[in-house]
């Protein structure tokens, strides 16, 4: 996969028509790789960025999170790397099929209290459209309450150029990523 679309978007001059040096190729492609499906490589990274089972007894890391931390690293370093332009400040949005605090009294604004911190702990992906992240992709199949955030964003990461899913408008934030409730 990467090898086919590292052969594609030099035929093409993507980076280039970009404004992005070829030197940030390698960047670009560990952002692309980041949102395939199949390998489904965000799902995986997230869950074991996420997961409760992240740290190990004495305080270090477990053998699952310690395997991702160089692909980690080298995608947070590419978010960093991007140009000023793919930089983005302003409103977002996160569908989740969760319910807060549960599923038979869905009230987030009461779950979330206002002047609150939440921290991501994973990367996150959110879109400049509300359609977007309104869809079942991201809010569930299943019929009932869904959950749809706002965000003001103050430094988040326009991907979509870079994305398998360019048309989703995606905006990536970085593990540990601070949220305050408005």
């Amino acid at each position: 996969v990467v090898g086919m679309t590292r052969s594609q978007w030099r035929s093409e001059g993507k980076l280039r028509s970009l404004g992005v040096d070829n030197s940030f190729e390698e960047f670009a492609l560990a952002i692309h790789v980041y949102t395939l499906e199949e390998p489904n490589v965000y799902a995986v990274l997230n869950q074991v960025m996420f997961s409760p089972d992240r740290r190990v007894q004495g305080g270090g890391i477990s053998e699952a999170l310690q395997a991702c931390v160089p692909y980690i690293r080298f995608l947070n370093e590419a978010l960093q790397q991007l140009p000023e332009r793919f930089v983005y400040r302003g409103r977002v949005y996160r569908g989740v099929k969760w319910v807060f605090p549960s599923p038979e009294r869905h009230d987030p604004v009461a779950y979330f209290k206002a002047g609150a911190t939440i921290m991501w702990y994973e990367f996150k992906s959110t879109s400049t459209s509300n359609e977007v992240m309104s869809s079942d992709n991201f809010c569930g199949h299943q019929a009932g309450p869904r959950t749809i955030f706002f965000i003001n964003a103050v430094r988040g990461y326009r991907i979509a150029d870079f994305s398998f899913f360019g048309n989703e408008e995606e905006v990536l934030f970085p593990p540990l990523t601070q949220l305050r409730v408005m």
